[in-house]
């Protein structure tokens, strides 16, 4: 009777162990509390830097493959544009493809991205010159000179995510107050360090991004 007793709890907490295994990279960001809409701008933001930063870093390719055709649109353009900064050429033709038929632009405009990142697809990205929605082509002549560069950035990209971000980190740049000190490559590859300069002469940094 007590084997009998102890055999029934064993089956009873298996399922239970096996349940409490972590979430992907892809489903951790799938079942964020505030996904990227514009209603959640500023509530849940750290928690999506934090997302977006594992999904980079640690998610599978096959996972970021599949997820290009997940029913989130926010899923499909996290993954396209992990993919381009993974330098995954394999998933050149499905990135093009969302560039040209997904009905979300937030995804076209991701997907525009990860393509230049792999410096492929050339003709994709001039055709999302003429897209409908102004963001994309916003994006597609910013980096369509990233085709004929030498630089990788893509292997740039990877290697400051790579140095990851912790949540007292984010949101230290208030209005009103001090910035803080940082240290990041100029478009001519220089190193830059915010403290530097600062006192010695006035200073403006511009952080190019779209806002529709």
């Amino acid at each position: 009777m007590k084997r009998a007793v102890l055999t029934a709890c064993l089956l009873l907490v298996a399922p239970t162990s096996r349940s409490a295994e972590p979430l992907s990279p892809i489903e951790s960001y799938r079942k964020l509390e505030y996904p990227p809409k514009d209603e959640n701008f500023e509530k849940g933001w750290k928690d999506r830097v934090a997302a977006d930063y594992d999904v980079i870093n640690s998610a599978d390719l096959t996972s970021l493959r599949a997820a290009l055709k997940d029913r989130d649109p926010f899923v499909r353009a996290i993954a396209a544009y992990a993919l381009g900064v993974r330098s995954d050429k394999t998933s050149a033709d499905a990135l093009a493809e969302l560039v040209k038929t997904d009905k979300e632009y937030v995804v076209r405009i991701r997907a525009v991205e990860a393509l230049a990142l792999l410096k492929m697809k050339p003709e994709v990205i001039q055709s999302a010159l003429k897209d409908r929605d102004p963001g994309v082509p916003w994006v597609a002549k910013l980096v369509a000179g990233q085709l004929k560069s030498e630089i990788d950035y893509a292997a740039e990209i990877r290697q400051a995510y790579a140095a990851g971000i912790t949540r007292g980190a984010m949101g230290s740049a208030v209005v009103g107050k001090s910035a803080p000190d940082f240290t990041a490559l100029t478009v001519d590859e220089k190193p830059f360090q915010l403290s530097s300069v600062l006192g010695k002469k006035p200073i403006a940094i511009y952080f190019a991004a779209f806002d529709g």
